[in-house]
């Protein structure tokens, strides 16, 4: 009898064990895993499918960056039930996917993308400014688009992107050599809220063009104008507009003078401030800097030969205390650029060289 006893207690013991315990851990560990191995998981008993399946948590993101055939295992895992709230997908560099894939996902999966939120095209060069429309047109709450090195796209993308979504935060158009002051007009008139922007390379822009957005998007946080050297300081100044920057990447924007960058000082939450090969920069500018910038934690000068010792002083009695990196390397006015010379000045400095 007790034998009977303890082989029912056993049983039942086992029976929480694998209704209750096994999905809660099970519910635990598959939120830490990545996609893969996640997929991976579903095949290994009918029981474990069934559990994962039950947790939508679970499929809110699609990721095939650098898969083979991603256009294909797109439209098949949005035909899929469980994929039918995904909120993030992510096809960086997943170089086979084309306009025709994105037809389908409009034509039999519309349902499937109208709760996206985050959308990485990066890399994917085979997509037009057709296929913007076609990923997007069902896609109304979409918050971050990033579509970097892709020469195909041109205004009419950026014209779709617009009027398909309305809520965008986060654009990153880097490499999109195509597009002109037009996408810049639409982007100001169509995204007043927008707080990251990254326009590297995008060489056709104009001082008109970052005028218009400078102007209208005022909740800009972060601003990437990384090699694009025909601004000048008539755009330049307006970027003083921007109360709520923190983060600006200038690399190579060889027409910003002292003038200009004097205007730029007075974004006071500025954090990392790019300034490498701006050649026109002297010490003025930076005193400028590091009055009006306190909060500065990254900071290059690489390459500008303008500067000297002095604009370190400045920095140091400011912002010695926020600076973690600092790259003076190529600025061969400055004299006090060892090591252990930078860490006297700026105790708080961990890293000395941005660019190699």
């Amino acid at each position: 009898m007790a034998a009977v006893e303890k082989g029912e207690t056993e049983a039942e013991t086992m029976e929480v064990w694998n209704r209750e315990t096994v999905p809660t851990v099970m519910k635990i560990v598959s939120t830490r895993l990545p996609q893969r191995d996640l997929i991976s998981l579903l095949l290994v008993s009918p029981s474990i499918l069934r559990n994962l399946i039950s947790h939508p948590s679970l499929w809110l993101v699609l990721d095939f960056h650098e898969m083979n055939n991603a256009g294909d295992r797109l439209v098949e895992a949005l035909s899929l039930s469980r994929y039918q709230n995904v909120k993030h997908i992510n096809l960086e560099f997943a170089r086979d996917i084309e306009d025709k894939h994105l037809e389908v996902v409009k034509s039999k999966c519309g349902h499937s993308v109208k709760n996206i939120e985050v959308l990485n095209l990066n890399g994917c060069q085979k997509i037009s400014d057709v296929g913007i429309d076609l990923i997007t047109y069902n896609s109304p709450i979409l918050k971050v688009f990033s579509i970097y090195w892709n020469v195909r796209v041109s205004d009419i993308g950026i014209r779709n992107l617009v009027k398909n979504c309305k809520l965008v935060i986060d654009l990153n158009l880097s490499g999109c050599k195509n597009v002109t002051d037009e996408s810049s007009k639409l982007i100001a008139e169509s995204y007043p809220g927008l707080q990251h922007l990254n326009l590297t390379r995008c060489i056709k822009l104009t001082d008109k063009g970052l005028q218009m957005i400078l102007a209208k998007c005022s909740s800009l946080q972060s601003l990437n104008l990384y090699a694009l050297s025909s601004f000048t300081d008539i755009a330049y100044k307006k970027i003083s507009l921007l109360i709520h920057l923190q983060f600006l990447d200038l690399c190579g924007a060889q027409n910003l003078s002292d003038d200009g960058l004097s205007c730029i000082a007075k974004c006071k939450n500025l954090t990392s401030l790019n300034l490498t090969w701006c050649v026109r920069i002297t010490d003025q500018g930076v005193l400028t800097v590091a009055e009006g910038c306190r909060s500065l934690e990254f900071l290059s000068l690489f390459g500008i030969i303008g500067v000297t010792d002095k604009s370190l002083e400045a920095l140091s009695s400011f912002c010695s205390n926020t600076i973690t990196t600092l790259d003076v390397n190529g600025c061969i006015g400055i004299k006090r650029r060892s090591r252990d010379e930078l860490l006297q000045l700026f105790p708080k400095l961990k890293c000395f060289k941005v660019h190699s």
